[in-house]
């Protein structure tokens, strides 16, 4: 009895000691939940991550002993009309979750679930330890037993509960780990240096992130207005344009298009020129335990604010003659090519021709590309 009592201090040790490796370096959950499986008698094992605010909302999946094809369906669909899942994202605050929480499952989405995981899962049983990490993002593990090893019964969960703790506090240091590597990887030095006003928001449109210009610019009454519920102008009209061009980037997360950016200008109350504003998904964050979790970045530029680019630095950037260069900063600036043309003292006809050529070497397709473009330049300058 003493050496079963030693044995299973040293297999709770080394599990709680795996907890905090993984909170160091994320690719050992795998060795983690191979830990937790053989301290809790179980079959298979998962880490996840769960966004409220996210449509698809399982981040992060990284399992044991489940075959490679259940995986694929699983996170194909399964997931989200997975009973357990929909409890988890109901009930953020309850840390450990079993089977006999959940019910009885009669809708039609659990049916569904049910059935599917009556064909091919292996598995029968699940114990579910998770923590809070922030108002909209969950994480943990969750354990699986086979029909023949039987339910997790008042024993196993104590026992589970014993470490559960280290869990939450390993969960911790690796959100908080996890977002200073994030910040690291936007070069968060760059965004605070940047003369544009430079935003990044969740899936929802909330703020995360802003840096010091951003900071400024809305200080200065000028129809920015950043508020908890995301980004606003002062125009409606700008204002609507704004969410509509957020909307799309966040679709394009979930599209062929991923990435795709937009732009548009923002009129300021003063009639001082417009602000340039350009929208564009950001890449999901290669960390799984990140409390930075931007999905839409905002760059907004004030004319008044920045210096313009010499001429030299469009040039060598988009291999345009001085005169085509000349011709984009004005464009960029929000001049029509009409104005443009009488303020450099040539035809509308030789302007055109110019834009024309500026199309051809930037390879876009449309005044508005060729300013996303522009605006993208001058923005990060």
């Amino acid at each position: 009895m003493r050496i079963r009592a030693s044995s299973l201090r040293e297999r709770t040790l080394a599990t709680i000691a795996s907890f905090y490796d993984a909170a160091l370096d994320e690719t050992r959950w795998a060795q983690a939940l191979e830990n937790l499986s053989r301290l809790t008698g179980s079959q298979a094992a998962s880490f996840w991550v769960l966004d409220a605010a996210s449509e698809s909302s399982l981040l992060t999946f990284v399992s044991i002993n489940f075959d490679k094809r259940t995986i694929e369906e699983y996170l194909g669909g399964m997931a989200q009309v997975d009973p357990t899942v929909r409890h988890l994202l109901a009930h953020p605050n309850h840390s450990i979750v079993h089977d006999g929480m959940l019910g009885v499952c009669r809708d039609e989405q659990s049916r569904r679930y049910l059935d599917w995981h009556e064909r091919t899962v292996e598995t029968r049983y699940r114990l579910v330890g998770q923590t809070r990490l922030s108002a909209q993002l969950q994480a943990g593990v969750a354990l699986h037993r086979s029909r023949r090893v039987g339910l997790f019964d008042a024993r196993d969960i104590e026992r589970f509960s014993m470490v559960h703790a280290h869990l939450n506090r390993a969960l911790a240091i690796g959100a908080r780990i996890g977002s200073l590597g994030t910040l690291r990887q936007l070069d968060e030095e760059l965004l605070e240096r940047s003369a544009a006003a430079v935003l990044l928001l969740d899936a929802r449109g909330r703020v995360v992130y802003l840096n010091r210009t951003a900071e400024a610019l809305q200080a200065q009454g000028e129809g920015l207005r950043i508020a908890a519920d995301g980004v606003h102008f002062a125009s409606v009209r700008d204002s609507a344009q704004l969410q509509c061009l957020i909307a799309d980037a966040l679709a394009s997360l979930r599209g062929p298009r991923f990435g795709a950016a937009g732009v548009m200008r923002a009129a300021r109350p003063s009639g001082r020129p417009a602000y340039g504003v350009w929208v564009a998904a950001m890449p999901r964050p290669s960390f799984a335990l990140t409390l930075m979790r931007a999905a839409v970045c905002v760059v907004i530029s004030d004319p008044d604010r920045r210096k313009a680019p010499p001429a030299r630095h469009l040039q060598s950037l988009f291999s345009l003659t001085r005169a085509e260069a000349t011709l984009a900063m004005r464009l960029a600036a929000g001049e029509s090519l009409r104005s443009a043309a009488q303020g450099l003292g040539i035809t509308y006809g030789t302007a055109r021709t110019r834009l024309t050529q500026l199309f051809q070497k930037t390879r876009s397709h449309s005044q508005s590309e060729l300013m996303h473009l522009l605006l993208s330049a001058i923005a990060w300058s």
